[in-house]
């Protein structure tokens, strides 16, 4: 009997050691250094970040967020931000990003040459004329666009708008 049971507890720990190299060996395929170029991508020290005065229009609220080379850098900057809103003490509002699907080409962020991608939320209901409503944020994440998404910049969100979400997001482009 108690042979039975080593066999079934060798067993199981078995199972979980499969489990658990299997999580790991997915996690091991998401490391920044396996992406080609890495390490040309852009991080908060190569650029500025500032989202600009929202625009409202047509039931939709939105502004750019542009990324802006410091002098004599240059990087790249892949695929669409990614916008975390949070409240005054820091935790996320909870607020949801819709990006288009896809796959974008690097575009390089230099001296002379930004990058932005543009947001927007909707404001009025199209189908009530209602107004919508949501938290206020006290600021926003932004994580640089790039293969894994490793670098990201907090930003006082200087509006008073509430922001009901979801938030569209473009990827970006070069200006």
């Amino acid at each position: 009997m108690s042979k039975r049971r080593n066999l079934r507890g060798a067993g199981v720990l078995a199972g979980a050691a499969v489990l658990a190299g299997l999580a790991f060996g997915g996690a091991a395929q998401a490391m920044p250094g396996d992406h080609p170029d890495f390490e040309r991508y852009c991080t908060p020290e190569q650029v500025d970040v500032a989202i600009s005065p929202l625009d409202h229009a047509m039931g939709k609220t939105g502004g750019d967020v542009s990324f802006t080379a410091k002098p004599g850098q240059s990087c790249l900057l892949n695929g669409s931000p990614v916008l975390t809103f949070r409240d005054a003490a820091g935790q996320p509002l909870g607020i949801g990003n819709n990006t288009p699907g896809g796959p974008t080409e690097p575009i390089e962020v230099s001296e002379g040459r930004p990058g932005v991608a543009t947001f927007s939320f909707r404001t009025v209901d199209m189908n009530t004329g209602e107004v919508l409503h949501g938290p206020t944020p006290a600021s926003v994440e932004v994580a640089l666009p790039a293969p894994v998404g490793a670098y990201t910049v907090e930003l006082p969100w200087d509006s008073k708008a509430e922001v009901p979400g979801p938030v569209d997001v473009t990827p970006v482009i070069s200006r």
